[in-house]
């Protein structure tokens, strides 16, 4: 990938977007996705050893403690306030009401409980290319792998936009209120960034206004991160170039102290993700899930150029960015945590000299000095101290 800046202005040419261009994409990007919901199917259970393995790749992912909890959040009607604010954007701000919703409702457990073991996977549709693919793909080759990985993927956002859309909304309260809070503090200045359209959100998945099944989509696509620790995407580009030999799959994550940049899953963590999806009655608690990135997850890519690479599960999923938002991200600081290949050069960039304001003693004025955040910095502020003792010692007074 080039340098951060060519790499922004590399993206914002080939878009060229203003705002005023994004209803005309929002409405080619809602024609798509119309258009991709029209013809899915279903998955029919042709007694096939292809369509085994996908209704038990769902059901041991349907057994996990993430599927349960994350469905009984649904019921529910709102998140748990440890799971609102485990996000790298989550959007509240202030002192939220979610603060207060620490544990499910009553029963609620129990009905999620219930919807698991009743629920009928023939409900469900798929993608036609999809499905014809893995059917041809042999069990145990990469695509495969890979094709399952995706309906599994598909299957369990579904499941959750379909539960989503039941309404059941079991919360002993005034659920709305709290989910599009957005009541200023008194004595704050700032302005307010609006509620999101859930509050069971991903913050790079909000256009509600593009997806086929509006909101209810903006919540399956929470409800993946959840489950499996990312939204599930994949490099089209390559599997065009190899189809034979798609590469291992991406997640999209919004976890707090997670990076918030695409990661593709290390060899070990597709390996231990297919093993489970394939294991005959696994353990639960064997269960891989949620996989999120460390600093062995080296290749990644800016959330603002996945599209641009046709790194995605659907192209309508997530909206180009605009130029004035490109712009905006020149300058923007780099984390380990994002940039594991950049370490080395982070950790380099830290040692160098700060500039900080600090006021004299006995002075209501202030004096700007040198600290170093290296290991041997401190003893480069020798004169410094010095001063500041000498200052002492002359009762604050400052001489001329």
């Amino acid at each position: 990938m080039p340098p951060y800046p060519a790499a922004v202005a590399e993206a914002s040419s080939t878009f060229s977007l203003y705002v005023f261009d994004l209803p005309a994409v929002t409405t080619k990007l809602k024609v798509l996705a119309r258009h991709a919901k029209t013809p899915r199917i279903p998955f029919d259970n042709d007694r096939s050893e292809h369509h085994r393995v996908f209704s038990r790749a769902l059901a041991n992912v349907l057994s996990t403690e993430p599927a349960l909890f994350t469905f009984a959040q649904i019921i529910d009607g709102l998140p748990t306030a440890d799971v609102a604010w485990d996000r790298r954007y989550p959007g509240l701000f202030g002192d939220h009401p979610i603060e207060e919703h620490e544990d499910l409702c009553p029963g609620v457990l129990d009905r999620a409980r219930h919807f698991r073991e009743q629920f009928n996977p023939c409900v469900l549709s798929f993608d036609p290319k999809t499905l014809r693919v893995f059917r041809k793909a042999s069990p145990g080759s990469q695509m495969f792998n890979i094709r399952l990985t995706e309906l599994v993927a598909v299957a369990i956002h579904e499941i959750c936009m379909l539960l989503f859309q039941l309404g059941l909304r079991m919360h002993r309260g005034d659920i709305d209120s709290i989910d599009q809070w957005n009541e200023e503090p008194p004595g704050v200045s700032w302005e307010f960034t609006p509620p999101r359209p859930s509050i069971f959100s991903h913050h790079g998945y909000l256009d509600h206004d593009v997806y086929p099944d509006g909101i209810a989509d903006v919540v399956g696509y929470w409800a993946e991160d959840r489950i499996f620790g990312g939204v599930t995407v994949f490099d089209r580009e390559s599997e065009e170039r190899a189809p034979r030999f798609p590469p291992n799959v991406y997640f999209h994550s919004c976890r707090a102290g997670a990076t918030h940049r695409y990661y593709q899953l290390t060899d070990h963590q597709q390996r231990s993700l297919t093993d489970f999806l394939l294991a005959e009655h696994p353990d639960p608690s064997s269960s891989p899930l949620p996989i999120l990135a460390d600093h062995q997850n080296v290749v990644r890519l800016n959330d603002e150029l996945a599209i641009l690479k046709h790194l995605y599960r659907d192209i309508w999923e997530r909206k180009p960015p605009t130029r004035e938002y490109l712009t905006q991200l020149i300058g923007k600081p780099r984390s380990v945590t994002d940039y594991p290949k950049h370490e080395a050069f982070i950790a380099h960039v830290n040692t160098f000299p700060t500039v900080t304001i600090t006021p004299p003693f006995g002075s209501g004025g202030s004096r700007m000095q040198v600290a170093s955040n290296s290991q041997g910095g401190e003893g480069g502020n020798e004169e410094v101290r010095k001063a500041e003792k000498q200052e002492g010692n002359n009762g604050g007074k400052n001489e001329a």
